[in-house]
Order: structure tokens, then sequence, then C-alpha cells
């Protein structure tokens, strides 16, 4: 199981849309877990969320029977120092960690329990946790583990990937062969990166931490038996080779419940000791095994973990037979039992009593068997009455009708524990409500449930009577939360319908259809906000990814930030004019190059703004588009197209000026802000007028030019925003600015 931390003030579907783990998973047969943290948020100091994790790897071993030595921890940002937290609180569960774009910011805590393997993946231009920690969290990590100082170097990497920008470094092997990697990503910021010319962060997390598991080198007890060669001796098979020793101790053998005596034991081979006896077992005997403060060693150092009781296989001509299994097939109506020797096919009635728990106790007969697959050591008996996973189902025999080969008869048994392989009974669906976020859509059913990405298509929802298309989906217990591709709004009504197919509970037992039941929508009346007019950035009613800061602008108050690739905004709006056709002035930053906005009313795009490069997250410029807004109310949405800025305000007014929108290219003003001089560099611009307006649009200064490259103008304005407005008979350039006197 691999567990993926979201980052501070993320959520569990941004973390699934940025990681792209699905695919890898699904490829590979593990199990996949998206934790939310309480508030978006890790407590990296604490055992709360350590806690939360031991939680959800006992909850996924009960539901899906993981493998407790392959759990695997990786999360980014936040979620990637959360990694790095759990490593000093619970090494013991975790086989391998996987930080990305994230460490301690207090320095590094290399207090674990044992040597861990660590893969750190991390962009050199991250402007939220810098690049530059990196490497002295990593020493640290590398000096615990007792990895090599220096560390093999790989670039490009992946080598067969040339124009990678990725460059691995490898510290290994230490400490019981842990390896130390990071994936240093020039270029890349704070983000995971999925690159199919260079590094897949998932797919190269994976390719490391399989390799892990909690039980290496740990040696374990395949299979301990008595058999004719020697009934003196009990032989332990073990996985691992043994360290040599010219004595076992530890070993305790129990016959019929009574302490045998121990004359010795001896090593084999390097796999097989044999544990003597001074008096020799009965084929009508018991026998057990047990080990405690011993000194088994595997060749790796590590030591046999104590035994409080292990059967021991009495493969005596004669002895008794044991079960060693029995389990349903998933249709309910076969039960296979296994047994410790080959058998004689049973003959008659009543052989075995399968016992059923459910509201009654239901008590089903089971007549002749057949050996399944021609395995004389395993019997498969029809169960007349269909059993159900929601079944506790038991096993008992009291006759004489079951006899190995060898003419030994199975001892008579009750509440033998019986593995329920059986679907569950059919599961229906309860109610449904909307998520305060207005994208979510949550479905409560009657079991804990299952779904499938390609069982999607089963479900229907309607808004408004139109199908809307469902974009993602998480299951948890007896919920399916949807997420929809477009955003729900206040007293939309909203349907769910759920045709013929095969979706499941967690136990398999099918979902019955239903068709058009209304889902409650609980999202708020919105506060409409009355335009032409000012829109804050912070006053949305609905947004997806961002979050909000105090901001440098003029004016102080708070912006929208953290915006990335596909994250929005949407504003409940009315406009109170008569008027259709406006300006709409978007009050933006951003130190990088290549911002893109679109924006649209009520799910209709008007248009799409490049977002100028102002020098930093602080530094602010206006940048000017049209909008054609009707009367009444509607809904305005921003949407990132390409993220790294922040928006501190939009100004929606009437164009009174007959200003056109600004072109960067074209004209360029500054110092922006402006004190008492500013310059206006035309590029080529043909122009005879230039005016400056001031918020209200009223003119404060105006003046003829004759097409100069640079006009230098001197400035005796309040403190405001003004529109600069530069004019040939039969065009305009505007551009805003802001002066500072």
């Amino acid at each position: 199981m691999l567990l993926s931390l979201h980052g501070l003030n993320q959520d569990i579907f941004y973390q699934q849309s940025q990681t792209q783990w699905e695919t890898i998973a699904k490829a590979n047969n593990f199990v996949l877990v998206y934790p939310g943290g309480i508030n978006n948020s890790w407590d990296i100091s604490g055992t709360r969320d350590t806690d939360f994790i031991l939680a959800i790897i006992d909850e996924m071993y009960n539901r899906y029977g993981i493998d407790r030595d392959r759990v695997y921890l990786s999360g980014f940002s936040m979620g990637g120092m959360m990694t790095y937290h759990a490593a000093t609180k619970i090494a013991d569960k975790i086989a391998a960690f996987a930080p990305v774009s994230g460490y301690l910011m207090g320095g590094p805590n290399t207090n674990s329990s044992r040597p861990i393997p660590i893969i750190h993946t991390h962009g050199t231009a991250d402007d939220v946790v810098p690049f530059s920690g990196v490497q002295t969290c990593l020493n640290a990590w590398i000096k615990r583990n007792d990895c090599p100082e220096t560390p093999v170097v790989t670039q490009p990497y992946p080598a067969n990937k040339p124009s990678s920008s990725g460059t691995k470094y490898y510290w290994g092997k230490g400490a019981d062969s842990v390896e130390v990697v990071l994936m240093r990503i020039e270029g890349t910021g704070h983000w995971h990166s999925i690159n199919p010319n260079g590094v897949n962060t998932s797919q190269e997390i994976w390719n490391f931490c399989k390799k892990y598991s909690l039980d290496w080198g740990i040696p374990k007890v395949k299979l301990a038996s008595v058999t004719e060669e020697n009934p003196q001796q009990v032989i332990v098979d073990f996985n691992l080779p043994l360290q040599e020793e010219d004595d076992y101790q530890g070993f305790i053998v129990r016959v019929d419940n009574q302490v045998a005596e121990v004359s010795g034991v001896a090593l084999i081979d390097s796999t097989r000791l044999a544990i003597s006896l001074s008096d020799g077992i009965q084929n009508s005997e018991d026998v057990m095994l047990a080990y405690n403060d011993g000194n088994v060693v595997s060749i790796y150092g590590k030591v046999l973990a104590p035994i409080e009781s292990m059967w021991v296989e009495n493969l005596l001509y004669g002895a008794s037979p044991r079960l060693t299994g029995v389990a349903t097939n998933e249709t309910g109506d076969t039960l296979f039992v296994s047994f410790s020797k080959k058998m004689q096919l049973p003959m008659g009635d009543s052989i075995m009593m399968l016992i059923a728990e459910n509201d009654e106790n239901i008590d089903i007969p089971l007549h002749q068997g057949s050996f399944y697959k021609n395995d004389s050591t395993s019997l498969a008996f029809a169960i007349e009455q269909q059993v159900y996973a929601d079944y506790n189902l038991s096993l008992a025999y009291s006759g004489d009708k079951i006899v190995a080969v060898d003419s030994g008869m199975l001892k008579p048994f009750s509440n033998y524990p019986v593995t329920n392989n059986a679907k569950g009974l059919p599961v229906q669906f309860i109610d449904g409500v909307t998520g305060t976020d207005g994208m979510t859509v949550t479905l409560n059913f009657s079991k804990s449930m299952a779904l499938l990405e390609n069982q999607l298509g089963y479900f229907t929802l309607k808004v408004n009577g139109s199908e809307v298309p469902i974009d993602n989906f998480s299951v948890y217990n007896n919920k399916i939360n949807f997420v929809l591709a477009s955003s729900l709004h206040y007293g939309d009504p909203l349907s769910v319908s759920y045709s013929p197919g095969d979706v499941t509970a967690a136990d398999g037992g099918p979902l019955e259809a239903f068709s058009n039941i209304e889902v409650e929508n609980r999202l708020n009346a919105p506060s409409w906000i009355n335009v032409p007019g000012k829109i804050e950035a912070e006053n949305y009613t609905l947004q997806h990814g961002t979050d909000t800061e105090q901001t440098g602008d003029t004016g102080g108050g708070t912006n929208v930030g953290w915006i990335e690739d596909g994250d929005w905004l949407e504003y409940a709006i009315e406009n109170i004019s008569s008027e259709t056709e406006y300006m709409v002035t978007f009050r933006v930053a951003s130190p990088n190059t290549g911002g893109r906005l679109s924006y649209s009313i009520d799910g209709e795009e008007q248009g799409r703004i490049n977002i100028p490069n102002t020098g930093n997250w602080q530094s602010y410029r206006s940048v000017d588009a049209t909008l054609t807004l009707p009367g009444g109310k509607h809904y305005l949405k921003l949407e990132a197209l390409k993220g790294g800025f922040n928006i501190n305000y939009l100004n929606v007014y009437e164009d009174k000026t007959g200003k056109e929108i600004y072109n960067e290219d074209e004209l360029a003003i500054y110092p922006n802000p402006v004190k008492n001089e500013m310059i206006i560099n035309a590029n080529g611009f043909k122009h005879n007028k230039v005016e400056i307006f001031n918020e209200q649009e009223k003119l404060v200064l105006g003046r003829a030019t004759n097409s100069e490259e640079q006009l230098n103008i001197q400035l005796n304005l309040v403190r405001g925003v003004y529109i600069v407005k530069l004019s040939s008979d039969n065009r305009s350039l505007v551009q805003k600015i802001v002066v500072e006197n």
C-alpha cells in the first residue's frame, strides 16, 4: 500500500490530480490511499496524524488484506514534511519514505527506530520550500543510514531521455541495505513533476519503494514437521539462510500439551534446523512449537521473532490429518477444505456441518464431497443454501467418515473458522447530498462500497434536468464522493440514477438499480455583488485550489494567491445597470512569464488575458479586457489556464473613454507605480494625443503628440489609480498606472 499526502491548504482531489498514481497502482497491484488532513494541514510535531496513518494501515489490512510489511509513505510540500516526521515516529510501520518538495524546516530529525530508505524529489526553482535546504536534510539521513558519503550521479536522468532536466544522486547501500536517493529537477517549481520527457515523480517513487519490505533479512519458519525419517526430531524449515551456531537456544516443543525434553538443536543445512527430542513422537500425538529469547539469526543479522505457538505437522504414518484451511468460493455455493495429508474420498450424507450466523443461525449439512482439481489434500463440498459475505461462517465435524490414505482419522472439532470469500447481500442507495464546495456530490449506501473508474458510466447526475459529467471520484466506507466537471449553484435541482451494472459493495454485494432520486442541494444562497463596481478577489462564492494572503498592493487588504494550472474562482454578480457592454480590469501580480486566465459568464467563455511578469508576487499591474454582461444575476468564473500569479481585485465599469484593450507589446509605461515623472514607450505606434483619466474617468491631463517613440511626462497628481490613453485618429492604446505621491 502507498499513502500519498497532500500539501498545506490542498486536498485529496488536488493531490490525486497532481500525482496521477492510479495508473501505476493498477499496473502494479497495490492499494493506493489519499488521506485528508484536518483543515488540509498535517501535525508535523505531534502524534495526531501518525496515529491517523496507523489507523489507515489497520483499516486497509482489515478491508483489503494489505501486506503490512510493504506500506510506503509519500507526500508533497507539507505532506513531504509529514513524511519525514513519520520517519521519526513510525519507521517500524513504513517500509520506505518518499517526500516530494518538502522537508522539516526546523532542521533534520533522524531519530528513527531503524535505518530507512528515502527517495526525495525536489525542483531547483521551488520558491515555497527552497531547494537549498534539501542537501542538509539528506546529509543527516545519509549519516544515520550509514550510507556512502559520495553519491553516484546520473545526468540526465532518466538516461534514456536526453532532454530530461532531471539528475539522480544515489547513496547506497547503507545499513540494512537501505538507500538514499535525490531526484533533482532543474528549473522545476513547487509541484509534483509528471514529465513524459523527463522525471515522472510517481513512477520513480514506486520503482524505488517496491524493493523494500519491513521483514527484510528476518528469518521466518516456513514449516515445522515430524516425519517417518526420524520421529525423535522436529525439522524446522526457514525462508532465509541462518548463521551457524554450536547450539541453538530458545525452542520449546510441546507434545499433547506437555513440554518435551530437547536434547539438542543443530543446523542440517543453511535453511533447516533439527530439534532432537529425548523421546520419540507417536502418530496419535499433537505437537506444538514455541520460540523465545533464542539465538537464531539470519545471515543478514536479523533475529527470529518470538513464536508463541506453531503447529508442527505430524506426518507419521497413521497420524490424524489436520485442517489447514477452509474457505468458500465467490458465489457462496462451494466450500473448499484443505488437509495436511492426502485423504480418502469420504462417502455418505451429513459429513460436516456449516454454521452460518447472521440475524439467525443457519445449519447447512455438507454431503458427498469430491477432490478439488484432482488434489487428494483438498475436498470440495456443494453448499445447498447459498451463503453471503454478511454471514459469519464456521465448520463442525463429529463423525468418522473423513480418513487419510494412511488410515489416520480426522479428529472431531467445532467452530473451525471459515474464510468467507462469498459476495455480499445486495446493497441499497440511501440518499445523496451536495458538498459546500459546489463541486462534490456524496451518495450514501447501506454498505461500504467499491467503485472502479470504468464503472462511472453506470451513474447519471443531472442538474436542472441536464446531465453533467463526473470529473473524479473517491470512496470512503459507505460513501461515494463524485467531483463534477462544473460547479453547482444554490437552488440547482439535482438527481442521480444508476442503471444496472457491475458496481458492488466492498463485500461484492451487487448495487440495486435506482432512477432519478433527488439529491439534497446544501449550497447556501450567495451574496450577490453589484456591478458595475469593484469585485475583491477574495469575495468569491466558490473556488478550487487557491488561498488568500495579505496584499502588498495599493490600498492593502487581501489578495488571492497560490493559483496553479486549472484552479478557479467563481463570483455571484448582479448587473444593476441597463448597460451590457463593459470594461473589466484585472489587478494581477506575478514573478513569472506565461500566466494566462480565462473568464466566463454562466459557463460561456468571454475571453482570455495574458498575465504580465510584474517582477514579484506583490508588485501589481492592471490588465484590461471587455465583458458583455446582460442585466440581472450571473456567475462570473475565472480559471487559470496557466497559473503562477496573484489576483487582488477586478473592476467592472462602463467604457466612456473609447479605450481599447492594452497590448503590452505596443505600449510600455515605466516606472509603474510612478511618482513625479513617467516614460511612455510607444513601440512604433503612430500617435497624436496622450490623455490621463482618474478613476472617476475625468480627464486630468491631455496634450498633443507627434508619434514620438518615447514620451517623458511630468506629473503632479494625487495618489491613486489612473488611465493613460495614447491615441491616433482611428486607434487607442490604454494602460493603467498607480501614482504614489
